[in-house]
């Protein structure tokens, strides 16, 4: 129905003529605002309606090449954020070239605009000569066209990108010269434009590595201005405002990153920050607003993590960057006493080659030569960390990069010590909410996917919804077993089970912001691309937390219905998307009984999937998996995990507990197979059976923010 309401607007506007202009220079102005938060889907929706307008003749020739330039360019867009960066040099290209041969049309400022997308694309790419002179050319234009004037903050802004492309050719004395003039020229200025280009300024002295000690002082500066900022303002800014914001910020955050081992202390004020700001950017609060009590925790130092520390304590925030195009893995520790410390790791390229395609592919048995192999737990627990950690029995970290896919905690190197896993360590500056036993509790499971449902939904995933279409869900034949011994272990007549056909999508967004402590028994899938850390291009935060679902009643029929309108129906799919947008504040702890359940894709804003739904929808602690699970594992850890909490245990021992539990599980007189570390295979055995015990099945669960 939506898509109808569209084409018949479009071709209202068309046959109106002028509306169809209008309507063009309001495709443009989204496309590019799209662009701006890296929104790939909604470009392409912007440059598609355009392409349907001018093809079907709604222009008149006077603005007909105007228009197929700015399209080309939005294209160029599209595949820029796409990473098609050889289809994106295309597009611009054509479309610098229609600006060549057509000299006395006006192209609104596109003629500069061109040159500075081309750079920013070669840029990327590392091609800096090749960005350089674009920039140059742009530079003309402005000299000799009068576009901007000298200090306004559109010149400003080009010329530090200009001074900084040429640091990055080595061409130093020439790019601190102009840096240091136009900052001159614009000093009075107070303005964004301004504050942006100190942080270009700072990232020359680093690149010129002529002035560290300045460089850092620059970077603290501009650091201190952009908490005030947000400090100021970020209560007040909707969700696209704080979106265009925290893209703003990223490359900054990025750069200093650089500084290493110059000030630990600073860098983990950075890291605090920005995952700070990550967390906030969508966070329930209500009215749609971040709350002014949240964005308090924004203040948060090193210093103030440090007196939550108690002896035999440490906490760490791991880092990843990018330096000289490669990535990097670092991590800063802060104790008890003392300065925080900075400890370079091994690059991720090293350990994800050691690992193989186990940390990438969804075949568990992949997961148990990474959890076993002594070389990868001495690549990511390596030597100097270790070191750095002699006295403590208790770490708190927070994961980046490859480790929101990888279960440190699980590894050999942590077994000496208790290892918790937090979102962002400022989580130690929030009072623990103990999960009470004696409140309600709801379990959803024994699911029928095959149900036949006609429920109506506001706001469906219809991301998720196509990109899963055609698939169909199994019913899960310990679902039954397992929530039926939670409830009996539990004993409380006010737990609700959600089953069968009534364990719906829609059912569950109704009831779940009434519990304190939910688990949901299903299937999940994750479907995206995982990059790794070092891109710096934004991230669009709808396009990728559609990509993680968990399944509900009525699913399979949904999917299979190509005549269905998910804008207005239920599909059965609650992607992490979905969860976003609920309000969770309650939820003391969230189990994800599923395959998948932890992952998401990673860029140089965290992992987003259903984890950070859950956070932003307000949950405190999660239990979630990081791979295809089995079955029966699952049911049985599930069973044990809720019965030591019937008992009294917090979370964490509850987990420890039933982990071990499961690892202990034996079953004789069963023909097996378990992996050989000496051979790295597989052998048939019958002897001595623990069929749980192998990582595959015990590692794939992990505990996040349980600080009990």
């Amino acid at each position: 129905m939506r898509r109808l309401a569209i084409y018949i607007l479009m071709v209202f506007a068309i046959r109106l003529g002028a509306d169809a202009h209008k309507l063009i220079d309001s495709l443009i102005s989204e496309g590019n605002r799209a662009y701006e938060l890296g929104q790939v889907d909604k470009i392409k929706a912007c440059a598609d309606s355009i392409d349907f307008i001018l093809n079907a003749g709604g222009v008149d020739n006077n603005n007909l090449i105007d228009y197929k330039a700015a399209l080309l360019k939005l294209r160029g867009n599209q595949y820029y954020e796409d990473d098609r960066f050889y289809m994106a040099d295309y597009c611009y290209r054509e479309a610098q070239n229609l600006i060549d041969r057509n000299s006395g049309v006006d192209f609104h400022g596109l003629d500069l605009l061109l040159p500075r997308e081309r750079a920013q694309l070669h840029y990327r790419l590392g091609e800096y000569d090749q960005a350089e002179e674009l920039l140059k050319t742009a530079d003309d234009i402005i000299e000799y066209g009068g576009r901007y004037r000298v200090g306004d903050d559109n010149y400003l802004t080009h010329k530090l990108s200009y001074a900084l492309t040429m640091a990055r050719n080595r061409k130093i004395d020439e790019a601190l010269e102009m840096a240091t003039g136009e900052l001159a020229k614009a000093l009075d200025r107070n303005s964004r434009a301004y504050t942006n280009a100190e942080r270009m300024y700072a990232k020359i002295l680093l690149l010129a590595d002529v002035d560290r000690e300045g460089a850092l002082k620059a970077y603290k500066n501009y650091f201190a201005k952009q908490k005030k900022y947000a400090m100021a303002n970020f209560a007040n800014m909707n969700a696209i405002e704080r979106e265009q914001f925290w893209h703003q910020l990223r490359p900054f955050i990025a750069d200093c990153y650089l500084l290493e081992e110059a000030d630990p202390g600073f860098l983990y004020d950075v890291a605090l920050f920005s995952k700070g700001l990550l967390l906030e950017l969508l966070q329930r609060s209500g009215n749609g607003k971040a709350s002014k009590k949240a964005l308090k925790s924004l203040n948060y130092r090193w210093t103030d993590i440090q007196k939550k520390l108690k002896r035999g304590q440490a906490a760490a925030e791991f880092i990843a960057y990018e330096k000289d195009s490669e990535a990097e893995m670092a991590v800063v520790i802060v104790y008890p006493e003392g300065k925080p410390k900075f400890i370079k790791l091994t690059r991720p390229a090293a350990v994800l080659e050691e690992a193989g395609e186990g940390l990438e592919t969804t075949e568990i048995y992949d997961k148990d030569y990474i959890y076993e192999s002594e070389s990868v737990n001495d690549l990511v627990w390596t030597k100097p960390l270790i070191q750095s950690l002699e006295g403590v029995d208790r770490l708190y970290f927070a994961p980046d990069g490859y480790i929101h896919r990888l279960a440190i905690e699980y590894l050999q190197g942590a077994a000496e010590r208790e290892v918790y896993r937090l979102t962002s360590t400022r989580r130690l500056m929030e009072p623990p909410r103990s999960v009470r036993t004696e409140k309600p509790m709801l379990l959803v499971g024994n699911i029928n996917y095959n149900a036949w449902l006609d429920l109506s939904a506001t706001d469906n995933d219809q991301m998720a919804f196509s990109s899963y279409q055609g698939t169909f869900f199994p019913i899960l034949a310990d679902q039954f077993d397992e929530t039926s011994a939670i409830l009996e272990d539990r004993n409380n007549k006010l737990d609700r089970r959600m089953a069968l056909q009534y364990a719906s999508e829609a059912a569950f967004r109704t009831e779940a912001p009434d519990y304190e402590s939910i688990i949901v028994s299903t299937h999940g899938c994750f479907r995206g691309r995982t990059p790794m850390a070092t891109d710096i291009k934004p991230t669009a935060t709808d396009d990728c937390l559609s990509q993680n679902i968990i399944a509900f009643a009525g699913v399979n029929p949904n999917l299979g219905n190509s005549s269905l309108d998910p804008y207005t129906m239920a599909d059965g799919l609650l992607s992490a998307r979905e969860i976003r947008d609920l309000d969770l504040r309650r939820c003391r702890l969230f189990t994800v009984a599923a395959c998948q359940s932890a992952l998401g894709v990673i860029t140089s804003d965290g992992v987003f999937g259903i984890q950070r739904a859950l956070k932003n929808a307000g949950v405190d602690a999660m239990l979630l998996s990081l791979w295809t699970v089995e079955s029966d594992a699952t049911s049985r850890l599930m069973r044990l995990f809720y019965a030591n909490l019937a008992e009294g245990m917090t979370p964490r021992r509850a987990f420890a507990a039933a982990r071990k539990a499961l690892i202990d599980v034996t079953l004789p007189d069963q023909t097996v197979y378990v992996f050989d570390p000496a051979t790295l295979s597989y052998k048939e055995t019958t002897e001595n059976l623990h069929p749980f015990e192998a990582p595959s099945r015990s590692n794939a669960f992990i505990l996040i923010d349980a600080l009990e």
